[in-house]
């Protein structure tokens, strides 16, 4: 259609009507996406979802075209004022050094529309999330038996409400969402359900040996793996919950250590290296933690009920 036109001023004038008609269907979908804003999981809101995120893919693809960008230079050495007016000198040079597209203003008006409606679809998907998980964060972690006490250790009766809602979730999405939008809502969940599972079951509990193992159990064995079909290592998206419980299932002798040298550390200023004794940092690295602090671990032994107060 452009390459039809005689002179690059016609392709430029094709060219502002081919963006406000793109920017006219930016703003039915978001009409139609507020009318479907209720049901986020819904066919009808993934689908404008998918479609905001294709033309997304397409603009993109389209400015770095060997067209595209002859037809910017045509704008900066033409002066056209309908593309150039409402833009400021900074932008007009980055377009005239091709660091920039045409696209940019469309891009950024819809790179925000898809960030607000899967932003919308995330929450949604963690309250419900959140909600089936209420048992599981009022487990009596404390009173858990020692994990010889059983014979086949198996998940938590009231983890399965909100195992088996993130596992039809995820299926759900999978089918509806394209696929680097599905990729965008799994991790996007995950690093909110690691976040939640971290704050409201964990720091909010105390753990017997029992409680701490059964909890690592229901973490490595049956919550990380529904999210293994989708990426080789899904542990890596909880690095919160990971770490948290290979320091609760610290054995005693190993966690008295551990945070008597943490205490240590928190009242004293010294090179630990010329002491002779390794660095907070370096002592939880050898152990697997290099997300939490310091600060962090500490607050976690002292939530094991086996740890004598120090």
């Amino acid at each position: 259609r452009y390459r039809a036109l005689p002179s690059p001023s016609a392709q430029l004038r094709f060219f502002g009507l081919q963006k406000e008609l793109v920017d006219d269907f930016r703003i039915r979908l978001t009409q139609v996406m507020k009318e479907e804003s209720r049901c986020p999981l819904g066919t009808r809101y993934c689908a404008i979802l998918n479609a905001v995120n294709y033309i997304s893919t397409i603009l993109r693809d389209w400015g770095d075209n060997v067209f595209f960008l002859q037809l910017q230079q045509a704008v900066v050495s033409l002066g056209d004022q309908e593309v150039l007016g409402s833009l400021e000198m900074t932008e007009v040079g980055r377009l005239a050094s091709l660091e920039g597209s045409l696209f940019d203003g469309l891009l950024s008006l819809l790179d925000r529309l898809k960030g607000d409606m899967l932003g919308r679809l995330l929450h949604f998907l963690m309250r419900d999330t959140a909600e089936k998980a209420q048992p599981y964060c009022q487990e009596r972690w404390l009173s858990i038996p020692p994990p010889q006490d059983h014979s086949a250790m198996s998940l938590s009766s009231s983890a399965c409400p909100m195992m088996l809602c993130v596992r039809d979730r995820l299926l759900n999405l999978h089918q509806v969402l394209s696929v680097s939008l599905f990729q965008l809502a799994w991790q996007g969940l995950a690093e909110k359900l690691d976040n939640f599972i971290y704050q409201e079951v964990i720091l909010t509990n105390h753990f017997s040996d029992g409680g701490a193992a059964q909890l690592q159990f229901d973490m490595t064995r049956n919550l990380f793996p529904l999210f293994g079909h989708y990426c080789r290592r899904p542990e890596n998206f909880f690095k919160h919950v990971k770490e948290a419980c290979i320091i609760l299932c610290l054995n005693v002798g190993s966690a008295i250590l551990l945070k008597d040298l943490l205490k240590r550390s928190e009242l004293e200023t010294r090179d630990w290296e010329d002491a002779g004794d390794p660095s907070p940092e370096s002592a939880l690295n050898e152990l697997g933690v290099f997300c939490l602090a310091p600060c962090d671990v500490l607050i976690l032994l002292n939530l094991k009920a086996s740890l004598p107060g120090i």
